[in-house]
């Protein structure tokens, strides 16, 4: 099974590096694995994530946060699989990354903390949707020109109104 782009080994002309190659942190997994754990923990995040959106229209907090956070770790644990999870903690922890990286984890813990104390059902769902938001710029990152593309779509449906 091969990469959906081309990838060249390290050292190669273009000097660009297989995120996969070389990991000892992947437990011995061969590349059909790897791909297949991470497919088994973004849809075990997915399913766990819309779970927790049901779970606030039924007015149950704490499955809620549960539910929804959950999928969210989940998700982005597997792409610990694809890349190496110590390659994953220092690519989340560059400058680029850094803020978003922070934001989106404090956001994970409020959702958390508030869903068990305060149980207030539009308090979590503007936490979900600022968490889901704080996730799509930390993702953005890693896509070239992504957050100049959201910065452009947020700016046009905002001149649009």
């Amino acid at each position: 099974m091969s990469l959906p782009f081309h990838v060249r080994q390290a050292g190669s002309r273009f000097g660009v590096e297989d995120p996969m190659s070389n990991d000892p942190g992947l437990f011995s997994l061969s590349r059909s694995e790897r791909y297949m754990a991470f497919g088994a923990c973004f849809v075990g995040g997915l399913v766990l994530s819309i779970l927790g959106s049901v779970f606030i229209f039924l007015n149950k907090m704490v499955a809620f946060a549960l539910c929804y956070s959950l999928g969210n770790v989940l998700s982005l644990f597997g792409m610990g699989f694809l890349v190496g999870f110590k390659r994953q903690l220092k690519m989340a922890t560059a400058p680029v990354r850094l803020t978003a990286f922070l934001v989106y984890i404090t956001l994970l813990v409020l959702t958390f903390v508030l869903a068990f104390t305060l149980g207030n059902g539009a308090l979590c769902l503007v936490l979900a949707i600022c968490q889901f938001c704080a996730l799509a710029w930390y993702s953005a990152s890693y896509i070239p020109f992504g957050r100049s593309i959201i910065k452009k779509t947020c700016g046009s449906f905002a001149a649009a109104i």
